[in-house]
């Protein structure tokens, strides 16, 4: 798989081929880098992308499950049955089903702030040898309002 970064845009004019054309692109993805080197690392947002990846990849024969590391762009400090949870939703709705539990990384919302950006540093640097991190993946949506990880437009603190 090549390190470089590739920017394509491509405009659909339904939810349905944005599915597909995204499961598409994951299971390539994930198949080439498996092949290369054993294991597929992806990055996730929330939003949408939850319910495209649980109706598309839950009982895809192509997902290897036991070979992903899927970690977390951007996450809310709260309990995973809080709905603001981003790996609380991807949990009731793909990963309990899958039971594919070992694949995912999520944040410990038991901790303070602090402790949990140390501990999720830490899963980082267990799966990416203590590199910097190079994800074979980044699924990144946009809300709305233009949003992007929890990034809103306007809020106090971006400055």
């Amino acid at each position: 798989m090549s390190t470089a970064c590739t920017t394509e845009k491509h405009v659909f004019p339904t939810i349905k081929e944005v599915a597909n054309f995204s499961s598409e692109l994951i299971t390539k993805t994930a198949t080439e880098a498996i092949s290369q080197r054993g294991v597929f690392t992806l990055g996730v947002s929330g939003g949408s992308i939850i319910g495209i990846l649980a109706d598309k990849l839950l009982d895809n024969p192509l997902v290897e499950w036991g070979k992903w590391k899927v970690f977390f762009c951007d996450e809310r400090l709260t309990e995973f049955s809080n709905s603001d949870s981003t790996y609380g939703q991807f949990r009731e709705k793909l990963i309990d089903k899958a039971n594919c539990h070992d694949s995912w990384f999520p944040i410990d919302p038991n901790l303070p702030v602090a402790e949990c950006a140390v501990d999720y540093e830490s899963k980082l640097r267990s799966v990416f040898s203590g590199e910097l991190p190079k994800f074979d993946l980044l699924l990144l949506g946009m809300g709305p309002d233009g949003h992007t990880c929890s990034l809103f437009p306007g809020h106090k603190l971006l400055n």
